[in-house]
């Protein structure tokens, strides 16, 4: 019996032991004005995180080490400045977070190259998010799939690139691609056999979806409650613009007030690909309303009738004798004679306009 014990007393120790040497191997490493990233990389270990303080640094990042996450200390003031390729990422489950990445030029270098070298495993399960990303000719590049798969492109700005994500050939790893802007590139996914999952993105490039030889991806969730991409009141699909204002998203009617199209979009250049649940931007309402009759003798029973544009949700109208409705088409009757000034304050989740006009309703 003592000497089970003894085991059990010794089996804790160890395992205490390594728990508090596992956490201990996750250092945090931080980056001033002046310093080297590279450098920093370089030194640090799997599971550390380095944190860089807002200033100028220099790109072509090369990291062979999984599971690094670096980390911008506040978002968008930490500038990467690349004469080539800003990050060049060979190792799985590395996270890249909240720098403002500046390129060479629209069509010269690579934001984010996941790939491999001989030494290393490949890029599998990489994070890049809420990250600004301009003036690249390809803001992340994915694929083929022995090199690497699995991204998940995360809540970024992605402008002004030739093409803001390529993937190539990435097999059964599913590229996740969520929450991001990507705006005037010439293609704003440029996607050949690699299945993901596009969701919740606003694109207004020339050409949004180029896929030559057809993809297998989900181009929307199931609806559910919470702000979109574009400030409406669900999830859904994405958003599709064109500089030139004719995107679907822009032409097509949401009749409703879901913020979605009144029907589903047959994305162009993707042979049969749909988003289910295009977006539509939610437009704040411009009030308006008339009445009828506006004159007659006390009492004098007035029908309202709102006739305001941009899907208000609610009503607030004053008629001017010191009552108030938040009905949409309220009836009020005035009880003594004079002229009344009805004003009517639309409201949706967008904003809210009012209308107010003067000596509207005259009772004698």
């Amino acid at each position: 019996m003592q000497k089970t014990k003894i085991v059990i007393l010794v089996v804790l120790v160890l395992f205490t032991l390594r728990a508090v040497a596992g956490s201990a191997s996750a250092a945090i490493i931080y980056v001033e004005p002046g310093d080297s990233i590279q450098k920093a990389v370089n030194n640090a270990r799997p599971g550390d995180t380095i944190i860089v303080k807002p200033g100028t640094y220099n790109g072509d990042i090369e990291i062979s080490t999984a599971n690094l996450t670096l980390i911008s200390s506040s978002p968008h003031k930490t500038i990467i400045k690349a004469k080539n390729n800003a990050f060049n990422i060979y190792e799985s489950n590395v996270v890249i977070k909240n720098f403002d990445i500046r390129g060479p030029g629209k069509y010269s270098g690579i934001c984010f190259s996941f790939s491999r070298t001989e030494s290393t495993n490949g890029a599998f399960y990489c994070t890049v998010q809420n990250n600004r990303i301009s003036n690249f000719s390809i803001g992340a590049d994915i694929g083929f799939y022995m090199n690497s798969g699995g991204e998940y492109i995360l809540n970024n700005d992605i402008f002004n690139c030739e093409t803001g994500i390529y993937a190539f050939d990435l097999m059964f790893e599913t590229l996740t691609v969520s929450g991001n802007r990507i705006t005037n590139c010439d293609n704003g996914l440029y996607l050949i056999d690699a299945p993901c999952i596009v969701i919740n993105n606003n694109f207004n490039n020339t050409v949004n979806i180029n896929a030559p030889e057809g993809i297998e991806c989900i181009f929307n969730t199931t609806k559910t409650a919470g702000k979109n991409i574009v400030g409406g009141p669900y999830l859904g699909g994405n958003y599709w613009a064109t500089p030139s204002g004719r995107g679907f998203s822009q032409t097509h009617s949401d009749k409703n007030g879901d913020g979605f199209a009144d029907e589903p979009y047959k994305l162009d250049n993707s042979h049969n690909s749909i988003d289910y649940l295009p977006l539509i931007s939610l437009k704040s309402p411009v009030a308006a309303f008339s009445a009828s009759p506006t004159s007659g003798k006390a009492p004098l029973k007035v029908k309202f009738t709102d006739k305001s544009t941009g899907l208000p949700t609610s009503w607030k109208w004053s008629f001017g004798d010191g009552n108030y409705s938040t009905a949409k088409n309220p009836v009020h009757k005035y009880g003594k004679t004079g002229k009344y000034t009805v004003s009517l304050e639309a409201k949706n989740k967008k904003g809210s306009n009012t209308k107010t006009t003067y000596n509207y309703i005259s009772v004698k």
